[in-house]
């Protein structure tokens, strides 16, 4: 049964009356919770559209996954690009990514966004770890679902030009782990590589504009990651890259807070770049403790502002 109520909860091992002495509870302890505790999303109402309260676990553990290889070419093969005309991205699943062979409902905050069939999901499809239910006949129906930190993985996007493509731009449009809708300008490069500075999870479609140089261009996953968690500053995040503890800022971005974002704006909740290329071996893991200010600001302090 799932007990639902108003805090914040205090609990006392003991309290005697001002002025006096002694324990009125001689076998006061520390509290334990099975399962631990969790940090609600703030975002949601209980029950509201989707059933179930959502959050991060306790440990507030926000990634913990392999990506896949970088790559030049899973999102679209090399090809000639033709202004005002969307690419074509990939059709087959592989190389880190997904291809929604149907309609994908993702919780977003408040609501159901539906991603559709033919999106390409990044290092595979989000998901949730889920406890309890609220209807025995509906196994489906949880009440507490922690976003899964080995499905939250969300990456930048990169073009590669083998001709003169910096009169052009690059419109990637897609959603990010919680299912909002968002989209970046990339400006394209002289034969060599243009790298986004958000973190997609799904792409949808990436369309050219402007002077383009006529020759192949393609479309790939950089090493880019996105926090899940606005990250305001590094000391405020643990970041251990194949096994080692990263200690250097060197590759941090902070949130970008400009309101409205655009689609040529930063990342909103903040990103990090790893020191040496994904090979499909090296594993990435991220623990976060959101600092009192953040908490304090509700949704925008902790998943930032809201996405364009």
């Amino acid at each position: 049964m799932t007990t639902a109520f108003k805090g914040p909860l205090i609990v006392y091992g003991q309290r005697p009356p001002r002025g006096t002495a002694g324990s009125e509870n001689p076998r006061l302890g520390p509290s334990i919770f099975w399962g631990g505790i969790g940090f609600i999303d703030s975002r949601w109402g209980y029950n509201r559209t989707v059933p179930g309260a959502f959050g991060w676990y306790g440990s507030n553990l926000l990634l913990d996954v392999v990506p896949s290889t970088l790559s030049a070419v899973n999102i679209a093969a090399a090809q000639v690009p033709v202004a005002a005309t969307a690419l074509t991205l990939v059709s087959a699943t592989g190389s880190g990514v997904t291809v929604l062979a149907a309609a994908q409902g993702v919780a977003t905050a408040g609501n159901i966004a539906i991603i559709p069939s033919g999106a390409l999901a990044l290092d595979g499809v989000g998901g949730f770890v889920g406890f309890g239910s609220a209807d025995p006949t509906n196994s489906s129906w949880q009440d507490i679902k922690f976003y899964d930190p080995t499905k939250s993985v969300a990456r930048n996007v990169r073009i590669t030009s083998a001709g003169n493509d910096s009169g052009a731009t690059f419109t990637v449009a897609g959603y990010d782990i919680y299912g909002v809708a968002m989209s970046e300008t990339i400006t394209g490069a002289n034969a060599t590589v243009a790298s986004g500075k958000k973190a997609f999870k799904y792409v949808v479609s990436v369309t050219p504009a402007g002077t383009l140089s006529g020759a192949n261009a393609s479309v790939g996953t950089g090493d880019v990651y996105g926090f899940s968690l606005s990250v305001a500053l590094f000391p405020y995040v643990d970041i251990f890259w194949n096994n080692a503890l990263i200690t250097s800022p060197t590759g941090f971005v902070v949130p970008d807070a400009t309101s409205p974002a655009t689609a040529t704006t930063g990342d909103v909740r903040g990103t990090y770049a790893v020191q040496s290329a994904s090979d499909g071996s090296k594993r990435l893991t991220v623990y976060y403790a959101p600092n009192l200010a953040a908490i304090s600001a509700g949704s925008t302090g902790l998943v930032g502002v809201t996405q364009a």
